[in-house]
């Protein structure tokens, strides 16, 4: 009867785990009952040129805690957590642009574009990006930190069905 009820913890814990997020040739997947959602984040990163590193060659841009790979899994374990499924549906590329400070503290979010409706939505990635709570190395001129800018690029994909 142990041996049983061990293999059901087992079972069910490990079935409920692959159904969060599955990896594939750099898309992220949730699924829900009624909505298949599509999250790709865009890399390498865009940086904003830094205003007051007149010297390019100095420059080292702003790096996550455990490098962009990690970021990504962070923001979409977030974003699936947060952005309810059920709720929007989601197609097409949106932009979040992120201030980083010479402490590595992200200081600023902004998503653009506005659209119509949008303003939940918005809202509920901003909240899930904000979660995020490893720190950045801030981007550095001539080896000291400097404020920077970053944009990343999300194309969301979502596809309703029937059940």
């Amino acid at each position: 009867m142990k041996r049983l009820l061990l293999l059901m913890i087992f079972a069910f814990g490990f079935f409920q785990a692959q159904d969060v997020e599955e990896l594939q040739e750099g898309f992220f997947f949730s699924e829900t009952s009624k909505n298949f959602f599509r999250v790709d984040i865009k890399k390498p990163y865009d940086y904003y040129k830094v205003s007051s590193c007149s010297d390019e060659a100095q420059f080292i841009r702003a790096q996550f805690e455990g490098g962009d790979a990690s970021f990504n899994r962070e923001l979409f374990r977030y974003i699936s957590a947060y952005v309810d499924k059920e709720i929007y549906v989601v197609n097409g590329t949106f932009f979040l642009h992120m201030d980083i400070d010479k402490a590595g503290k992200v200081t600023g979010l902004k998503i653009t574009p506005r659209v119509d409706n949008s303003e939940g939505f918005l809202r509920d990635l901003k909240f899930a990006v904000g979660k995020i709570k490893k720190n950045w190395t801030p981007s550095k001129c001539n080896n000291v930190p400097v404020d920077s800018r970053i944009r990343i690029k999300l194309n969301f994909v979502t596809e309703s069905i029937d059940v």
